[in-house]
């Protein structure tokens, strides 16, 4: 059996296999005549290239969670909710079910995709069809911190339909599904870090209150999130060389 090279084992973990293997043939038989130190640094420039997205994509889901929405989106929100606190509570009375319905639905779709947008607009590219996908649905969402019925109960609705509609789309199916699995992260971790009488052992214990200035449960939540992403991309979304995604062909 052929035994896989570091090397190439390592630039396949950044890109297909057959790349890979072509990409570390051509610095091969170049370094022939260029020599050893050339090889190495082309190899460590190619690394960078193919590489560079992913902690980048990481920098900006933390840059995301522990500065914008931890800390500059309050402040710009707080008029918002200073003015439309006691409408918000008349209308939630008036139309429970609407209200309800329209404020769970945007909460979902802006606390998932807080994590998941920053990290596949790096990751993955502006152009991507999830990247639309995902912008989409976070800015019909994001009206919901307003606290304004009037108008998070249109937009929750909005984007209620627009999830029915991606998930009825063979277009748009497996992009909703990658989004969709990634909604229990954060509830989840939540519950098990910080809500949970027993288990929440980082709450209770002896551990900090959190980690590089945000809550103990939000670096577990980024974490998973992007562990979990490459892999859901690689099966639903990222095309095989024989025809089809992972997905279709399981």
């Amino acid at each position: 059996m052929h035994k896989t090279p570091p090397t190439e084992w390592l630039l396949a973990r950044l890109t297909t296999r057959d790349r890979a293997a072509a990409i570390l043939g051509d610095l091969t038989e170049m370094a022939a005549t260029r020599g050893r130190l050339w090889f190495w640094i082309a190899y460590t420039r190619t690394l960078i290239t193919l590489g560079w997205r992913t902690p980048v994509a990481i920098f900006a889901v933390v840059i995301s969670e522990k500065y914008i929405r931890s800390r500059i989106l309050p402040r710009l929100l707080q008029p918002f909710f200073i003015h439309n606190w006691y409408e918000f509570k008349r209308l939630a009375a008036q139309h429970p079910f609407l209200s309800h319905f329209s404020w769970t639905a945007s909460m979902w779709v802006v606390f998932t995709l807080w994590y998941v947008l920053p990290y596949i607009m790096v990751r993955f590219g502006l152009r991507n069809r999830l990247t639309y996908l995902a912008g989409t649905l976070f800015l019909l969402g994001i009206p919901v911190l307003t606290f304004n019925p009037r108008v998070y109960g249109i937009t929750g609705i909005a984007c209620a339909l627009l999830i029915i509609a991606a998930l009825a789309s063979p277009l748009w199916r497996r992009q909703m599904i990658f989004l969709a699995a990634n909604w229990p992260v954060t509830p989840l971790v939540f519950y098990f870090c910080v809500a949970h009488p027993v288990l929440s052992i980082f709450h209770h214990g002896p551990f900090p209150a959190g980690f590089f200035g945000m809550r103990i449960d939000e670096p577990f939540a980024i974490a998973i999130t992007v562990m979990i992403c490459p892999l859901l991309y690689r099966w639903l979304l990222k095309p095989r060389p024989t025809g089809g995604t992972h997905a279709e062909l399981a």
